[in-house]
């Protein structure tokens, strides 16, 4: 009992912040005024219902006219018809070359021979799992502050009741509070060096070909386990809904803001992430329950916090391959460079899709 008073009275700032999060979310879910869910949320459900109503013949229907207004585009501009077939050649050419990647890589796993691309030699950390949530914490409590203070100041920026700037500033400010966040109890409080969280320029260059690599060979089994979510969801008729981000592409024509937002979603954004899903949380949790379920842990909560259902399958594999890469090298170079490549090739396939008009 007396362990329980000791650390409530130790850890009583991060108690009142958990408690005001619960709080906060309570009064949220509450009926107000007597609406229960807001009108964007109540839009949202129609619009998921809607969709679910479809029938086989109206969805063939829909198919087949997105299908004729794609090949009229094609025949319409020469250029975008080349950029797309350049783009299936580049991923047909990445296909057989990860292929190729990977039966090398099984023969040497058969060979028995071990796989030394190793930087450092990861140490066990001083942080621990009260160290991730309270990092959580104070990111969760952070977002809440700032989403009050936004409608305090919405009639003196008009600009904040954008729903797109909303979102990337809210993340711009929220990541760069994470960083500081993470180094405060890293550097700062457990005095360790910058490499105990993956960060160190050592063998750059080689890091980010063993990223390259590691991305190309992973490629045929996202495809394979896309096309089989695909074609499970043709199946059964589900259309699901698209990502806030992707809409966002899809949607807004203001260039500075798109290039902003594509230059933080594939290059700061992949930094940020696998410093603390890989070099902070990784790390705290595999002193804990080892190096195999904490692969696990990190990449499904990294999968459950990036995608909906349909894609929760394909960005766990890609968390898995992160923190392989990680554990295998002993530094964040190869895991960011991995990260970086699949956001830019999203980016610029969601950029290709905005042009076909058919998102």
């Amino acid at each position: 009992m007396s362990r329980l008073f000791d650390f409530i009275r130790k850890e009583r700032l991060y108690l009142l912040i958990l408690i005001f999060i619960l709080v906060v979310n309570v009064i949220v879910m509450m009926p107000s005024g007597g609406k229960a869910r807001s009108r964007k949320a109540a839009a949202a459900e129609v619009k998921k219902e809607a969709i679910g109503k479809v029938s086989a013949a109206a969805y063939a229907e829909m198919e087949a006219a997105r299908r004729a207004k794609v090949e009229k585009l094609f025949t319409e501009d020469r250029y975008l018809a080349l950029l797309f077939s350049l783009t299936s050649l580049l991923i047909i050419a990445a296909l057989l070359l990860g292929l190729v990647i990977d039966v090398i890589l099984a023969a040497r796993k058969l060979a028995r021979k071990e796989l030394d691309i190793s930087t450092y030699r990861l140490e066990t950390v001083r942080w621990g799992a009260w160290d991730v949530a309270k990092v959580i914490l104070l990111f969760i409590f952070f977002g809440y502050v700032i989403i009050m203070v936004e409608s305090v100041l919405t009639r003196v920026f008009p600009i904040i009741k954008n729903d797109n700037f909303r979102m990337i500033f809210n993340s711009s400010i929220l990541d760069t509070l994470g960083v500081i966040f993470i180094l405060y109890f890293s550097v700062g409080e457990y005095k360790e060096k910058l490499i105990a969280v993956g960060l160190s320029l050592k063998s750059f260059a080689r890091n980010v070909f063993y990223g390259l690599v590691a991305y190309i060979a992973i490629i045929p089994v996202l495809l394979g386990v896309l096309a089989l979510i695909a074609f499970l969801a043709n199946m059964i008729k589900y259309v699901p809904e698209k990502q806030p981000v992707v809409e966002l592409f899809l949607k807004e024509k203001n260039a500075p803001f798109l290039i902003y937002t594509s230059l933080f979603a594939a290059i700061v954004g992949p930094m940020i992430e696998e410093l603390f899903f890989r070099g902070f949380m990784y790390n705290a949790f595999k002193k804990r329950i080892g190096i195999f379920w904490a692969m696990v842990i990190t990449a499904a909560t990294f999968a459950t916090l990036h995608s909906h259902v349909v894609g929760f399958l394909p960005i766990m594999v890609l968390g898995m391959l992160l923190a392989y890469m990680y554990e295998k090298t002993g530094t964040l170079v190869s895991s960011i460079t991995v990260h970086m490549v699949h956001n830019l090739s999203m980016v610029f396939l969601v950029f290709l899709v905005k042009q076909l008009g058919v998102g």
